[in-house]
């Protein structure tokens, strides 16, 4: 079913169309001044030699002109305005959309919809939308031209079919061939990329010789297919631009014979040779446009096909599980190319519980912590938070093992960019998660302080710094459920104790603490701890903390000398 936004938007996006197609109908009405006016001016003036009549004719199509502008202008307005009004009507649904499919593991679906959406933006302000708009006015100037004589009407007729027919050749023959050379040639540099990313082991194994002479032979056999495809294109083109100088010069003489014979005046055949000009102009372009216009249906038709209605509700009766408060788990499972990643896992984790996922390589672990996180859906069971189904947002912290901070300031990453009214209060959370992370002192040292400009990923900070900077993001705002896989990998001795203290903090304030990790002081901390093998629950319990020796019998004690 389609969305509802979806179908005002096509009302709008039909109806702005239907206004531009009734402006290009004034527009080319306007335009027939300049051939009236040559007309008269050979028919009339020339033989009259009256200076006032040109006068006169000259202010009339300088008005007509003024008018051909401006109508032209306000098409042009109207094409921008209904871009950027459909961009922002589709932008909010359809970019929760793309996030949706990125959180469900289909990222490259969510990318194509942020780029449909600037495919028809950018179709829409572009002219070719004007092209198939003046072809389907053309009629309009074809009418006049039988009316000056059939023989102009029919002449108008051959071309356009014949710049059509060319324009298919080449979008047939041609382009196809470039398309496929260039793809070749992108190929090829991206093997060599790859082949030359590790520049020790090619250097030192003496590869870099047949690595280049492999590539050259590839690449002249790219080159050679992109000439040949060139050519195509050349003489179809060619040909295009001979058939419109053989129109013209055909419309010449067929008009000096035409007016030999008396049928025609010169200013007939001055205005058929503007109007056949004007005419064809739609045609010579139609085809390239009609690539364009192809492409932006297609994107439109991947959007009304989006199903982007909310997530329905889970069908399975409703248990004991969902009003449990805290973190709840009811029989998640999770598959990724059919092969099973986690199995049938059914919990209750409290508010103010540390949880702790333990497991070899390849048991489940980070793909549990992504599930909680909000970056995965399970595709059998439920995760609900505090009764209600688990979905990513501020009430959640997570900190990843590879660490990504964004461009921006210390301040601006620790709030995770959020705006709102009070900047103030959104700093000072900032200044409260830093200090929670132990990483307050730290940014009092550098050169901004929490002003400090970051490039991409944090550069221009240790692995330590961003790791403690990134838990701060992830304590910032308090967050109900917080999660940390493998917090303590690169931080020291000072960024575990502030870690700890941190982790105390969180589970004091009635967050959920759920984290991996294989340092046993951490696991120490932990409340339960949760044992998976093969992504399936080995055993869910608190951890076994070492008991206290007892005190040796009195016979076995060192005795004062």
């Amino acid at each position: 079913m389609t969305a509802p936004f979806v179908r005002h938007a096509r009302r709008d996006l039909w109806a702005g169309l239907a206004l531009c197609l009734l402006l290009t109908l004034f527009v080319d009405v306007a335009i027939l001044v300049v051939p009236i006016f040559d007309m008269q001016l050979y028919d009339r003036v020339l033989q009259s030699r009256n200076m006032d009549t040109v006068a006169m004719l000259a202010c009339a199509c300088a008005a007509g002109l003024a008018i051909y502008g401006l109508l032209d202008l306000l098409r042009s307005a109207a094409l921008l305005a209904i871009a950027e009004a459909l961009a922002r009507r589709l932008r909010a649904p359809l970019l929760r959309h793309a996030v949706g499919s990125g959180l469900a593991g289909d990222a490259t679906a969510g990318a194509q919809t942020l780029r449909d959406i600037e495919t028809l933006r950018g179709f829409l302000a572009s002219g070719a939308v004007c092209v198939p708009l003046d072809a389907l006015c053309a009629p309009l100037l074809l009418a006049v031209l039988f009316m000056l004589h059939p023989a102009f009407g029919w002449l108008a007729t051959a071309g356009a079919a014949i710049l059509v027919l060319l324009g298919a050749a080449t979008d047939l023959f041609a382009k196809p061939g470039l398309a496929a050379a260039a793809s070749q040639h992108h190929r090829i540099n991206g093997e060599l990329a790859l082949q030359l990313r590790d520049r020790d082991v090619s250097e030192a194994l003496g590869m870099q010789p047949a690595i280049a002479r492999r590539w050259m032979a590839r690449h002249a056999e790219a080159l050679a297919q992109m000439h040949h495809a060139h050519a195509r294109g050349h003489l179809l083109e060619g040909l295009s631009k001979l058939a419109r100088l053989l129109m013209a010069a055909g419309v010449m003489v067929m008009g000096a014979v035409l007016i030999l014979a008396h049928f025609v005046t010169p200013g007939a055949l001055m205005g058929a040779n503007l109007l056949l000009n004007k005419m064809l102009g739609p045609f010579d372009h139609l085809v390239a446009s009609w690539r364009q216009w192809a492409v932006a249906l297609a994107a439109w038709r991947r959007i009304g096909r989006l199903d982007l209605s909310p997530a329905a509700a889970a069908s399975a009766p409703a248990t004991a599980l969902e009003d449990a408060p805290g973190l709840v788990l009811r029989g998640v499972s999770f598959a990724l190319s059919g092969k099973p990643i986690l199995a049938g896992l059914t919990l209750v984790v409290p508010p103010g519980t540390a949880l702790g996922v333990l497991g070899v390589n390849g048991a489940g672990k980070s793909t549990l912590l992504r599930l909680l996180a909000g970056l995965l859906r399970p595709t059998e069971g439920d995760l609900l938070l505090d009764g209600a189904p688990l979905m990513p947002g501020a009430h959640i912290g997570y900190l990843p093992q590879n660490v990504s901070l964004l461009s921006g300031t210390v301040g601006a990453n620790i709030s995770r960019f959020t705006e709102g009214t009070d900047d103030t209060l959104l700093h000072a959370d900032a200044i409260v998660a830093a200090r929670q992370a132990g990483v307050h002192d730290l940014i009092g040292r550098l050169r901004q302080g929490y002003e400090t400009e970051l490039l991409a990923d944090g550069e221009g900070l240790s692995g330590g710094q961003r790791q403690r900077v990134a838990l701060a993001r992830a304590l910032c705002g308090q967050p109900r459920l917080l999660i940390l896989d493998e917090p303590d990998a690169s931080i020291d001795h000072d960024g575990d104790t502030a870690l700890l203290a941190a982790l105390r903090a969180a589970r004091a304030q009635g967050s959920i603490v759920v984290l991996t990790t294989h340092r046993p002081r951490l696991l120490d901390a932990m409340d339960v701890i949760l044992v998976l093998k093969d992504g399936r629950m080995q055993s869910f319990a608190p951890p076994d903390r070492p008991q206290p020796m007892p005190a040796p019998p009195p016979a076995l004690r060192m005795q004062p000398a």
